[in-house]
């Protein structure tokens, strides 16, 4: 009973280091040629998933530009028959984790296990091909927000969309 409580105990001590790391996804489609695509637009967002936070939406979407035109892309308006129109989502959600602790000592031990609330981030960006009417290029990142530091927020969305855009073909 004492090595699976124990067990048990170094488990749930590494959930909370797992939940805080930064995790991005991207895919492309097959039928995109990237090499054909000059000119991006940003499009008008009908998804209910909006990003709630307008600071982080408006640095996303700075380090997005910034990124497009790295891959030598220039943006136009909407209503200029751009290559791409680019929209971004995203979310928070809270998750629950647990911290467990114990010590042992001669006939026995004592331990605990403390839940804890972390609100996890989640920025998606979409690229879609006008002309093909379809889905291009996807990018998801997740991370765990620091509720009381702003500015480490624009800075993990700063990482993670240079993460994406790793992966963005040129």
């Amino acid at each position: 009973m004492k090595t699976k409580m124990l067990a048990l105990t170094a488990l749930l001590c590494c959930i909370p280091s797992a939940a805080s790391a930064q995790n991005v996804y991207v895919n492309s489609s097959p039928n995109a040629n990237f090499s054909s695509y000059h000119t991006y637009a940003w499009g008008q967002n009908q998804n209910p998933n909006q990003i709630a936070s307008s600071f982080l939406a408006q640095e996303a979407q700075s380090q997005i530009n910034t990124q497009l035109q790295s891959k030598g892309l220039h943006m136009v308006q909407e209503n200029q028959n751009p290559d791409l129109v680019v929209i971004i989502s995203g979310g928070m959600k809270t998750q629950t984790s647990y911290n467990a602790w114990g010590m042992r000592g001669f006939g026995g031990g004592m331990g605990g296990i403390t839940p804890e609330q972390n609100v996890i981030g989640t920025l998606i960006v979409d690229i879609y091909d006008v002309k093909a009417k379809e889905l291009a290029w996807r990018a998801i990142g997740q991370n765990t927000l620091n509720e009381s530091n702003s500015q480490k927020n624009m800075q993990m969305v700063d990482k993670a969309v240079a993460k994406m855009f790793k992966k963005y073909p040129s």
